[in-house]
């Protein structure tokens, strides 16, 4: 198993990720979603995933990812879409 920076060369920042909104203020979902992505070096990726929680206009999705530093980001609710439940 590698250290926890090991693909530090290839991680790009999402710029459509938005800074962490006050935990107060965030709501928990668990919900099957598409997500656009738009990463820093490799452009738009649509990518099925999970919602994990809301807070305002931003959704939190996990993005599972060796180009992420993270394991999930805070984008625009436009940026996100439900699965219909044949796809989940």
């Amino acid at each position: 198993m590698g250290s926890w920076d090991q693909y530090r060369d290839v991680w790009q920042t999402i710029t459509n990720s938005h800074d962490i909104p006050p935990r107060r203020s965030q709501r928990d979902c668990r919900i099957a979603v598409t997500a656009r992505l738009v990463w820093e070096r490799d452009g738009v990726e649509l990518l099925d995933t999970t919602a994990n929680a809301w807070s305002g206009d931003l959704v939190h999705v996990t993005v599972l990812d060796h180009r992420s530093e993270c394991k999930g980001v805070w984008v625009d609710k436009s940026d996100v879409r439900r699965r219909p439940p044949d796809e989940r």
